[in-house]
């Protein structure tokens, strides 16, 4: 049975031509073509119980996933080797969970987080995922704090090839309005009505390049949910948050905004066997990149929509796989190696990885990498070990080969606060590291210079001012350091760290794209005697 989709629009985010093609724009749940049909705010607020009523015994399925991060092809999971994943085979399970009963219906939610991670996310810019997300028959899906990594035209374009709507109530755009929804009614003939309202972090608007986010403002989450919540409320049989905030934001949700009866969240790449329940609502989140799919089912009883039951089900070797869509993602691969050869950049010089360079003293390359990481997560430090920098990038043309050969480890960018103490404490470390044995710990800095006298540390400052030690100072480094990697344990020690899901080697594709041509240079950020 095909469901109608009812969107409830909030005037001040929307674009005004949004409406107008979700209602045009065929939608697939499984095998089903769906054609979302969408009102105003103003026909939802028509006199209706204050309470949606289903029928008793009615049943629904709800399916989630988030934070796929461009994961088409299988990929083995660090903790433990096994193999996960794979979006041929999140799809076949979602079909295999449909095809229990055709007539319960089961609604998919996608969490936010579809683009930077992959190669093939990187070249193709997310279209193909969209595409397969599409074909696997999502509903809905937020918009994840990635979502506007390759630039706001991007994100529209993807919008236009997708098969269902992207949902944010609380993030606007001035001049023109991004194309999202705030959100959206699911409804089929003789089944429960499901609100979804969409949420994005505030995160948004640091964990890109600001170029990306110009004219672009985030909403205090909880504030937006009070305001649309009742009117969601009214109109369906179950009220959901597909929400791209993380847990605490999740957490403050559930404590401040009556009417809601699920939460289903993404950013933190978090993975709960079972639900969290806060003031009585369930939070659900599914891991990440695709390894796991999220069920809850729910019966009507006494006309409320009750839950039933939650399982994790794991996506590994064991999972069906759709023939076709595995036959798609092997092509889109093929099709991504034959593009390393693409020149992404120019360099006007080459972009050292010598040894006795980089992992010694001041190199160009260590200055374009760290300012790059400093510059799109505005923070006021940046460190990097010159372990991390595998080749140099010759000076011309740069490829996608020679920027992948660089940085192979798929090392990711984290964001924290650490005090000045913590800071002081990290630099004195690569300060005293035997230059002669090539150390891989040496930390190549952005937003820092520091002086090396005897081998130890002689002064370090951040913005011409000595580095405080009871200041928090905004970090942006690696998850190898900031996990302790390289003896910096110091770095574990900082508070709110967050994985922003941007790899070192795609913002360094990025940073090509749009700086060439690069000429990379040294400023003294680091003196040794």
């Amino acid at each position: 049975m095909s469901p109608n989709i009812v969107c409830v629009a909030d005037e001040r985010n929307q674009d005004p031509d949004v409406a107008a093609r979700s209602a045009d724009r065929p939608r697939r749940s499984g095998s089903a073509v769906i054609l979302g049909s969408c009102l105003l705010l103003g026909a939802l607020l028509a006199p209706a119980p204050a309470w949606a009523a289903c029928d008793q015994g009615q049943a629904l399925t709800l399916l989630h996933f988030n934070d796929i991060h461009g994961q088409l092809e299988p990929y083995e999971d660090p903790r433990d080797g096994t193999e996960r994943g794979g979006i041929a085979r999140l799809a076949a399970t979602v079909a295999e969970v449909r095809a229990e009963d055709p007539s319960r219906p089961a609604v998919l939610l996608f969490a936010g987080d579809l683009l930077q991670g992959t190669l093939t996310s990187s070249l193709f810019l997310g279209v193909p995922d969209v595409v397969l997300l599409g074909r696997m028959g999502v509903d809905a899906a937020v918009m994840g704090n990635h979502e506007l990594d390759y630039g706001q035209e991007i994100f529209r374009r993807l919008n236009e090839e997708a098969e269902f709507p992207f949902l944010s109530a609380n993030v606007a755009s001035d001049p023109q309005p991004l194309p999202v929804l705030s959100s959206v009614v699911i409804e089929r003939p003789d089944a429960p009505k499901v609100a979804v309202l969409g949420l994005t972090t505030p995160e948004l608007t640091t964990a890109t390049h600001p170029r990306n986010i110009e004219g672009i403002s985030v909403e205090e989450p909880v504030a937006v949910a009070r305001r649309l919540v009742p009117a969601l409320r009214n109109a369906a049989d179950l009220v959901v948050v597909l929400s791209h905030l993380g847990i605490a934001d999740d957490r403050r949700l559930a404590e401040s905004v009556p009417g809601i009866d699920l939460i289903v969240g993404g950013h933190n790449h978090n993975l709960y066997e079972q639900p969290v329940f806060v003031e009585n609502v369930p939070i659900v989140q599914a891991g990440e990149r695709g390894g796991w799919l999220g069920r809850m089912d729910f019966r009507c009883r006494e006309g409320r929509l009750a839950g039933t039951g939650y399982t994790l089900i794991p996506i590994d070797a064991a999972s069906p796989e759709d023939p076709e869509i595995a036959a798609e993602v092997r092509r889109i691969t093929l099709d991504a190696e034959r593009e390393l050869d693409t020149v992404v950049g120019f360099s006007t010089q080459e972009l050292s990885a010598w040894r006795e360079l980089i992992r010694r003293e001041e190199a160009p390359f260590g200055n374009f990498v760290t300012d790059l990481a400093r510059e799109i997560t505005l923070a006021d430090v940046a460190l990097l070990n010159g372990g991390g920098f595998r080749a140099s990038i010759p000076a011309g043309p740069v490829t996608l080969k020679s920027i992948y050969q660089a940085f192979p480890f798929r090392n990711e960018l984290v964001l924290g606060e650490l005090t000045g103490a913590g800071l002081l404490a990290a630099l004195e470390r690569s300060a005293g590291l035997d230059p002669w044995g090539n150390p891989g710990g040496f930390l190549q800095v952005s937003g820092v210079r520091y002086r090396i006298a005897d081998g130890r540390l002689a002064s370090a400052t951040v913005g011409d001012l000595p580095i405080d030690p009871a200041r928090r100072y905004r970090i942006v480094t690696s998850d190898f350091l900031a996990a302790g990697g390289d003896g910096y344990a110091m770095l574990e020690e900082m508070t709110d760290p967050v994985m922003t899901g941007r790899l070192i080697s795609d913002m360094v594709i990025e940073g090509f794209r749009i700086e060439s041509p690069v000429s990379a240079k040294t400023d003294g950020r680091i003196m040794r005697r």
